[in-house]
């Protein structure tokens, strides 16, 4: 009797690597899958219904774990995956490569990148949780800012805009007279400011998410504290000579504290309502309306008395809070931080609309405002995945006469 042919086991398989590839094709749903392992909040808002209900079908309720997205993605490049394989010491390198790479042979340099499927997918999810951990974040900036793009890193030069373009009467002749910018200028420019993280070796084979599932916080809120430092350090910096009596945006003395009476308060309404250009600019006054109240954290309580809708006998006209919803309350724990240059407990200030005069400018590189993940083949040294997060912005003040500064002491 004939010996029975030995079975093909690498043909076997090649097949089971097939029927892997086609039940745990990599895309939305993977993606999904990896959101929901790593408790992405508000997911639904991100991927569709269908995307959701085929991640808990492939993958269960909780996710994907992060040995079996890798052992997915590397089998949608080739690699030939059995269903019951696991991940290894051993075949860690191989599958790392082939997930980020689809290369099955030595080990190549690789820079950072979301070209390949991984990459793509890692990139993905982790920019959605950057996002997340962005705005979580103190936005208080925003309300005393304009936003600008810029195409490059160089510095750029505006002018204020304390200018000479008030209309003039046109005489017989028709002659239109030219305008003049502001006398003053100020420069703004970005720079790139960034963070790196891996996932590393022992957290693919501890199958271990947690690194990842910390980009929210590591790299999200890490980018909005940077930006909040560098542009209350620049605020906070320059106030000396932002704002001075000369400017006529500066007041100080006891009465102006901001008190529940409201006297501090109505001497900087006044302050504000009666600012002037620079004599070169023709001393002409700003006008508009304030519409901020910029305040440290020890005074948002006297903010928000003054800001709601109740009777405070001091500053009532007919038995009415005069200020009620006028002055909105912003609260910015920078400003009586000693770790920063001009802090002060008792200081106040009042902003009109920056969309008018903006006391800061905020250039984003592109136009680009939130922070960037990308991800990357780790070093031959490292074995794993490496992410790195980057932000290109600048702080920097702008217009001079865009509020006004109560000292709130003597």
């Amino acid at each position: 009797m004939a010996d029975s042919p030995l079975p093909d086991f690498t043909a076997s398989r090649r097949a089971a690597a097939a029927s892997y590839r086609r039940s745990h094709a990599p895309g939305p749903v993977l993606e999904a899958a990896l959101s929901k392992a790593i408790g992405s909040p508000n997911i639904e808002k991100h991927y569709s219904a269908d995307a959701l209900q085929s991640a808990d079908e492939t993958y269960g309720r909780g996710g994907v774990g992060l040995q079996q997205f890798l052992l997915v993605l590397a089998a949608a490049n080739g690699y030939p995956v059995g269903p019951a394989e696991r991940v290894t010491a051993g075949n860690l390198g191989a599958l790392l490569r082939s997930a980020f790479s689809g290369d099955h042979g030595p080990r190549a340099s690789s820079g950072f990148s979301t070209g390949s499927l991984g990459g793509g997918i890692l990139a993905n999810v982790a920019n959605k949780e950057l996002l997340m951990g962005f705005v979580e974040e103190d936005q208080s900036w925003r309300e005393i800012s304009a936003l600008k793009p810029v195409s490059n890193f160089y510095q750029h030069t505006s002018a204020r805009l304390l200018d000479s373009m008030e209309y003039e009467k046109v005489g017989a002749a028709g002659e239109i007279k030219h305008g003049t910018v502001g006398s003053e200028s100020y420069t703004r420019q970005a720079n790139t400011y960034a963070k790196m993280f891996t996932l590393t070796r022992r957290d693919f084979l501890n199958d271990d998410l947690g690194a990842f599932a910390d980009t929210r916080t590591r790299l999200g809120r890490g980018a909005a504290k940077k930006m909040n430092n560098v542009f209350w350090t620049a605020f906070m910096g320059a106030l000396g000579t932002t704002f001075t009596t000369a400017r006529t945006n500066y007041i100080s003395g006891a009465t102006t504290n901001l008190g529940t009476d409201g006297v501090g308060l109505g001497l900087g309404i006044t302050a504000f309502r009666t600012r002037r250009s620079p004599t070169a600019d023709g001393s002409k006054r700003i006008g508009g309306a304030p519409a901020i109240l910029l305040v440290p954290p020890e005074l948002e309580g006297v903010a928000n008395v003054l800001y709601r809708n109740q009777n405070l006998g001091n500053v009532a006209n007919s038995s009415a809070n005069i200020y009620a919803n006028k002055y909105k309350p912003v609260v910015v724990p920078w400003l009586s931080d000693s770790a920063f240059t001009g802090n002060s407990t008792t200081a106040w200030y009042l902003f009109g609309n920056p969309g008018t005069l903006p006391a800061m400018t905020v250039s984003f590189l592109g136009g680009n405002e939130t922070p960037t993940v990308e991800s990357a083949d780790a070093d031959f040294d490292t074995l794993g995945v490496q992410f790195r997060g980057f932000h290109d912005f600048g702080c920097d003040v702008a217009e001079s006469l865009a509020g006004v500064m109560s000292k709130g002491a003597s």
